[in-house]
């Protein structure tokens, strides 16, 4: 009797152990999941509603999983899982719900990256963040500026950003204005990889999604990339007029600190008191952007001898990996495109001045000395 009793004792045990190894569907590791931050609580709600359209149509023969956070104006925040339909409907499930919150607190959009992880466990993670943005400008302020995200109203700068964004990407991509720029790229290095960002403003309208994702569940990240690229550039080159308006660059976060050492050490030959903004590449095209953006080689080779604009020409190229660019954007000629902008500091800008000498990239790539009227 008693050996009887052991063999049943065991049966249980390996059976509760079999059970208890068992996965439960929504634990199933993906190859890859995208997150998509989506922050539509302001004059982007219709964009985000159609871009989340396209992305169900776009949705077809495709090894992974696309995670959605969207609030958008009129709805409570919520986290979907996109799944293929051509219908003008959005019918992708609704895994997660939220009673009203701030999307542009880190606080939450930390708390909703660990939940989309928590939904759709991967191997590979790749983010996008869909918003309004403005380059390395302070966020939520009396300035009214913001760096990325707008709840109504409501911003967070580069620094906050940084602090909710995951560390575990494999790439970084921004459906935002103005991000690939040295400011912002540098405070960010050690997050990801590998970023895809326009120096410029985007068209409201967005990456056109329905033709990009395959490339963002590419097996090879950087051609991935350059696919998604490619097509957004695509997208708009056919439109006319100020439509005809995309640029992108994709960046290897690992070359920027090499970028910083070669920039610190030629800004020290520059005669930086003769330091100008005049002739030089914007690429701030839109007239209500708040804050001065040029393109970084040109700022160098306007300001350096030939060898040492050649030196940093060698450095971007580095970092910059591949880069595409319409003729003009918003109408305007785009003659000189490195893939990178940069901010030229300007004495009548003050109200600024404090906090872009905050920024990594100022103290570590020796733009603080452009400051030479306060010292």
């Amino acid at each position: 009797m008693f050996k009887i009793w052991l063999y049943r004792l065991f049966a249980v045990f390996i059976l509760a152990v079999l059970i208890s190894c068992k996965k439960e569907p929504h634990e199933i590791i993906a190859e890859r999941t995208i997150l998509l931050y989506m922050a539509a609580n302001n004059n982007l709600a219709g964009n985000a509603y159609d871009n989340i359209n396209q992305m169900e149509e776009g949705f077809r023969n495709i090894d992974g999983a696309l995670i959605v956070y969207a609030k958008i104006f009129g709805q409570s925040p919520r986290i979907y899982r996109i799944s293929y339909d051509n219908s003008r409907e959005i019918k992708s499930a609704v895994l997660k719900s939220y009673p009203d919150h701030d999307s542009s607190d880190p606080k939450i959009m930390k708390m909703v990256m660990d939940d989309m992880q928590k939904l759709a466990p991967a191997k590979s993670y790749g983010l996008v963040l869909w918003s309004h943005a403005s380059n390395w400008l302070p966020g939520t302020s009396k300035l009214k500026t913001r760096s990325f995200g707008d709840d109504d109203g409501r911003t967070m700068d580069i620094k906050a950003l940084k602090s909710a964004l995951p560390t575990n990407l494999d790439f970084l991509v921004f459906d935002a204005c103005s991000m690939a720029s040295v400011e912002v790229l540098y405070e960010l290095k050690d997050i990801t990889p590998l970023v895809l960002a326009s120096p410029t403003e985007i068209i409201n309208t967005g990456m056109p999604y329905h033709q990009v994702l395959n490339g963002l569940f590419h097996d090879n990240i950087p051609s991935g990339l350059r696919e998604v690229a490619i097509a957004t550039y695509e997208y708009y080159n056919e439109k006319d007029g100020i439509l005809r308006s995309a640029t992108f660059s994709l960046i290897d976060m690992k070359q920027l600190e090499m970028l910083a050492e070669t920039t610190k050490l030629l800004i020290s030959e520059m005669n930086v008191k003769r330091v100008r903004r005049d002739g030089i590449q914007r690429l701030d095209l839109d007239r209500t952007s708040p804050i001065s953006a040029f393109d970084f080689l040109d700022f160098g080779q306007r300001h350096l001898s030939f060898e040492a604009a050649k030196k940093l020409e060698e450095a971007i190229d580095k970092v910059v990996l591949f880069k595409i660019y319409t003729t003009h954007f918003l109408g305007v000629p785009l003659k000189k495109f490195s893939g990178l902008s940069c901010y030229i500091p300007d004495q009548h800008q003050y109200n600024y001045s404090r906090y872009y000498k905050s920024l990594n990239w100022t103290k570590k790539s020796g733009f603080n000395q452009l400051f030479w009227w306060e010292r």
